[in-house]
């Protein structure tokens, strides 16, 4: 098990000159096993609680890339605090964005295939990341751990979140999409331990669009709807649910 003596570095990648205002601001605060369990709400047994195996902290500001196509796979992330926007960028330069991961999801899976992240992870706010490193997953002659449960656990969540999150953006009418998208943010917030009524959306209208394959337009149009049937009401990016029913019956 890992201990604060033999944590490795932050981070081993090198940035490249266009990457180097993106690296993460590393400061020497730490997780515990325990904290990380809770943050996952992990469901599982664990068999040997170990109270000395510590993660570092990553802190970024909002607007920092968290994690880049390209870079070597140096471990996974979990939300600790803030909200982030994880994309794809194609070869002809567009953007498709494919989650928005908040307090208490996981980063970084995409990396485990080839051994380097296949997408950009941005902060969308101030957030405060927990590292799970390579080694404590991986390192050759290891049994399976509870870290390695729990990460595999992790790991088979959120491609379930993202397989619903295709079909949710490939279904539906485009107006309904939207509806649906409010009602699952409700949901998550309620998860975390806030309001599923009253939230603050962290991702921009556009964002939000390129998330379900509609236009800009038709965001703002289903935002407008409704608003108007007293649904919700909404105040720039404050989003208050005051039908929750009525919301489900417009996804329909």
């Amino acid at each position: 098990m890992m201990n604060v003596q033999s944590v490795p570095s932050a981070a081993r990648w090198q940035p490249t000159a266009r990457q180097s205002t993106l690296k993460l601001e590393t400061d020497e605060r730490w997780s515990d096993f325990k904290e990380v369990l809770g943050l996952l709400r992990f469901d599982g047994k664990v068999h040997e609680m170990n109270d000395t195996t510590l993660f570092r902290r990553r802190r970024l500001k909002a607007g920092q890339s968290a994690l880049c196509m390209g870079q070597p796979f140096d471990g996974l992330y979990v939300v600790r605090l803030g909200a982030l926007k994880t994309s794809m960028t194609h070869v002809d330069g567009a953007e498709h964005v494919l989650a928005f991961p908040m307090k208490g999801d996981l980063l970084g899976f995409d990396g485990v295939c080839k051994n380097k992240y296949l997408s950009e992870v941005t902060a969308l706010t101030d957030c405060d990341l927990i590292k799970i490193p390579a080694a404590d997953l991986f390192s050759p002659g290891r049994g399976c751990n509870d870290i390695e449960r729990m990460a595999y656990w992790a790991i088979s969540r959120e491609i379930v979140q993202e397989q619903s999150a295709y079909a949710l953006s490939h279904s539906a009418k485009s107006e309904a999409r939207v509806a649906r998208f409010l009602r699952i943010q409700s949901e998550r917030f309620n998860a975390m331990g806030y309001s599923p009524n009253r939230f603050t959306l962290p991702m921009t209208r556009r964002d939000i669009g390129n998330h379900l394959n509609v236009t800009l337009e038709t965001v703002s149009r289903a935002f407008s709807a409704l608003d108007n049937l007293g649904i919700i009401a909404v105040e720039r990016r404050e989003v208050r649910i005051l039908s929750m029913d009525a919301l489900r019956d417009f996804e329909s």
